[in-house]
């Protein structure tokens, strides 16, 4: 009997109380991969986690093998794989999840970094003192940042959001459960078949991926979702819908 986690549709990263940074993902191909796993191969499967945000795609089947976890950013997405791995053996992680490549570091009024950067030069000296790092550093950790616990006024015309990298959630997978069959994803937009599997291929080896779904975003939409599968020993197969991806998942991740 195999436990699943499938990870599925957007996070998203807090600006304020109200605000926040997330993308298009809907979840709905994670879902297709959990509806068919449960259509197919219910008598094998002991759990799936479905671990997504509260808006994103749920899976149509009411099996209560499937176990909901909710999350809202990708620490709480981090933490929920660590708190899982650590309270089951997980066969496979379906990582489709689109973890937001950046979050809100800091938010602040123009006038008032502009002020300290002003300030910061009248104080200086010499103009040699002034140095590209000096200036850097303000960005980095100014003085003057809004609260971002509460609801930023609507009434700022020159508000500014400073972006900070996220934690890369795939690289951190088979630290967590290094015997765990990954399949992670990939998505570009209107690049050649080569590339992408040239960079599904490096994303694969980096993080010690089983296998990639390699997506174009020019090829998804009115039913249709091209993407081709990858290991170590090249492409295994090409989809064109979300249902062929799922069949093929189920196959592939099925066969043992």
């Amino acid at each position: 009997m195999k436990n699943i986690i499938i990870t599925a549709g957007p996070t998203n990263e807090k600006i304020d109380s109200v605000m926040k940074i997330t993308n298009m993902s809907t979840g709905s191909l994670g879902s297709t991969i959990a509806d068919t796993l449960m259509a197919d191969k219910n008598d094998e499967i002991e759990n799936i986690y479905f671990v997504s945000t509260k808006m994103t795609f749920k899976p149509k089947s009411t099996s209560e093998k499937i176990k909901y976890v909710t999350i809202e950013s990708t620490q709480d997405l981090i933490d929920a794989l660590k708190e899982i791995f650590s309270t089951k053996k997980i066969d496979i992680i379906i990582h489709s999840c689109a973890v937001g490549d950046y979050g809100g570091k800091y938010v602040i009024r123009a006038e008032e970094l502009v002020d300290e950067i002003w300030d910061t030069i009248q104080e200086t000296e010499t103009k040699e003192e002034i140095t590209k790092g000096k200036l850097m550093k303000i960005f980095e950790n100014p003085r003057s940042i809004c609260n971002n616990d509460t609801k930023i006024s609507s009434y700022e015309p020159h508000l500014m959001t400073m972006l900070k990298l996220t934690p890369k959630v795939i690289g951190k997978i088979k630290e967590m459960a290094p015997d765990v069959k990954l399949v992670g994803f990939k998505l570009l937009d209107g690049v050649t078949k080569e590339h992408l599997y040239e960079v599904a291929s490096k994303l694969r080896e980096k993080n010690n991926a089983d296998y990639i779904v390699a997506n174009d975003l020019s090829k998804i939409g009115n039913g249709k979702h091209w993407a081709m599968i990858i290991n170590n020993e090249g492409i295994i197969t090409e989809c064109n819908t979300k249902q062929e991806i799922a069949k093929a998942l189920e196959n592939i991740l099925f066969i043992e």
